[in-house]
């Protein structure tokens, strides 16, 4: 994996620990500032591995005038989930993977915003890409939406016995949202908590979405973030970074 094309979706939401990590691997990271008219990849022969950002729209605004990029990249990601390449999406990119396998996006039942603790149910736990991972991992969200698992297409005349595979692997989930983190396929992983920012990262998405967070947790939401980064942080790096560090052994094995 000598390259990877990264999809940032707005200023405040950037690639956080993802560029150094990736860097120590060997691997060169290409930012796609995409909200300043960067160029959406679309030759699959030149995109070793695409990794998707987060960002305040949702699947519903593909199609906006507002966000003109969205629909190449939707094009872009279901082409890579029909070829099975690799592909990483946190966040809206984590939905945007779903809906482009043929998934259900839809509000979740509460919004999650914060930092709240993540499972890794077997079999999920047992997924490379979360090897080393534990129960009750503190990880950051901010989402409004969820998604359904991506399923391989049934076949026509199924024959009789156990269902035919899904194709997919529920790899975490949390209290307030079941579907966190899923594969699909071979190589294609799907992140709706963060698990990739720094520090300047974190102030930067909560400065970004303050109107959201005042609605969601009131007056006391930034200063409960505040000291829960100062809590959690240092395990929540060791993790994520673990998280990266499976990403790419994985791929060294099966791309």
């Amino acid at each position: 994996m000598s390259k990877a094309v990264i999809l940032q979706h707005v200023a405040h939401e950037g690639p956080g620990r993802i560029v150094p990590v990736l860097r120590d691997f060997g691997i060169q990271t290409d930012v796609r500032h995409l909200y300043k008219g960067d160029e959406v990849p679309t030759d699959l022969d030149e995109i070793t591995v695409l990794i998707a950002l987060g960002g305040p729209m949702s699947v519903g605004d593909v199609g906006n005038s507002k966000y003109p990029y969205l629909e190449k990249e939707l094009d872009t990601i279901r082409r890579i989930v029909a070829a099975d390449r690799p592909f990483l999406g946190i966040c809206l990119g984590a939905q945007f993977l779903a809906h482009a396998a043929g998934a259900k996006v839809q509000p979740n039942a509460v919004p999650e915003l914060g930092w709240a603790p993540v499972t890794f149910p077997f079999p999920g736990g047992t997924e490379p890409i979360v090897m080393g991972m534990v129960d009750g991992a503190p990880m950051f969200h901010w989402h409004f939406d969820t998604f359904e698992l991506p399923k391989l297409p049934a076949p026509a005349n199924p024959p009789p016995g156990p269902p035919p595979p899904t194709g997919n692997a529920l790899l975490s989930s949390s209290t307030a949202c079941k579907n966190q983190a899923f594969r699909f396929k071979t190589k294609l992983f799907g992140f709706q908590y963060h698990f990739e920012l720094d520090r300047p990262g974190i102030d930067a998405l909560v400065a970004g979405n303050r109107e959201q967070l005042l609605q969601v947790h009131g007056q006391d939401g930034e200063s409960t973030i505040r000291q829960d980064t100062e809590q959690h942080y240092k395990r929540y790096q060791r993790l994520g970074d673990r998280i990266l560090g499976n990403f790419v052994q994985f791929l060294k094995v099966y791309q």
